[in-house]
């Protein structure tokens, strides 16, 4: 008797669960699961895998009233497969931005559009073809080279503040569009001396370091746009280039952590971005390697 009303409340429950995923428009045969990493957050991985966080939560009985999740644990997602679509360019976007915006990885995104390969710029009105998305999130796009593997290392700098005396210019801002060295840009092979952080046009610049404003000009005959050059202690000198407005002059000394400009997209630009460039007595250094 007992075990008969106990399968009874069992069936009732997997009905009432299947209401409410048929309520969410989610089929009950449409699930895949997803192991949480380090550093995962139930928003992020809703947000990767195309799907709401109520829709995860659910599928996980353990989510219930809750939006906590621990590395480690495996989670049923929602199987939303995207179909692929196109997306024209609009002004102020670029690759990466786009890239995020679709909740894809920068190599995913050009990948499907091969023709952007190898750093050839992106116009307005270009038509790109967005791939389709499965709900299995990947790990958080981190861009090549020498961006992926301090990604983690810029996180925790641009939250802290405090990483060897050095401070990330661009306040909640990590994603690096493109690395420092060699690169390929409107088919001209380059060596790229500083890292190109995405932000949108207006966000405070930071100065990484206190020091002494070299430079506060418009600098578009080599490309730079409206850009701020600070020489600090020990020979360092940093660039903030492409801004859209300079906030300080030159000879003005500044403290870390001072708004010295703001994300623009002026002179040899694809988009709004700070182009942050670190130099040892005028020797380029690359700047992820000092966080």
């Amino acid at each position: 008797m007992l075990r008969g009303v106990n399968e009874r409340q069992s069936f009732q429950r997997s009905l009432r669960g299947a209401a409410l995923l048929l309520c969410l428009g989610v089929s009950a045969q449409a699930v895949t699961s997803y192991r949480v990493q380090p550093g995962d957050t139930l928003s992020g991985i809703a947000a990767r895998a195309g799907v709401s966080a109520a829709q995860i939560r659910a599928v996980n009985a353990r989510l219930r009233g809750t939006d906590q999740v621990q590395a480690g644990w495996v989670l049923t997602l929602p199987d939303r497969t995207l179909p692929a679509r196109t997306h024209t360019v609009k002004s102020g976007e670029n690759l990466s931005v786009i890239a995020a915006r679709y909740g894809l990885s920068l190599n995913a995104l050009l990948r499907a559009n091969p023709a952007y390969q190898g750093g050839k710029a992106v116009w307005v009105g270009a038509r790109l073809t967005i791939p389709a998305r499965n709900a299995a999130p990947s790990p958080a796009p981190a861009a090549s080279g020498t961006a992926a593997r301090s990604a983690a290392t810029v996180r925790a700098a641009s939250s802290s503040g405090r990483s060897g005396g050095w401070l990330w210019p661009v306040a909640g801002y990590h994603g690096v569009s493109s690395g420092y060295g060699p690169r390929v840009l409107d088919g001209v092979r380059e060596d790229h001396l500083g890292v190109d952080i995405v932000a949108p046009v207006g966000t405070p610049v930071r100065a990484a370091r206190s020091g002494r404003v070299l430079e506060s000009r418009p600098d578009f005959d080599r490309g730079w746009g409206w850009t701020v050059v600070l020489e600090h202690p020990d020979g360092w000198i940093t660039r903030y280039a492409h801004l859209s407005a300079n906030l300080v002059k030159k000879g003005e000394l500044v403290v870390r952590g001072q708004p010295v400009g703001r994300v623009g997209n002026t002179g040899r630009s694809t988009g709004p971005h700070l182009h942050f460039g670190t130099y040892l007595r005028w020797d380029p250094r690359d700047p992820l390697s000092l966080y």
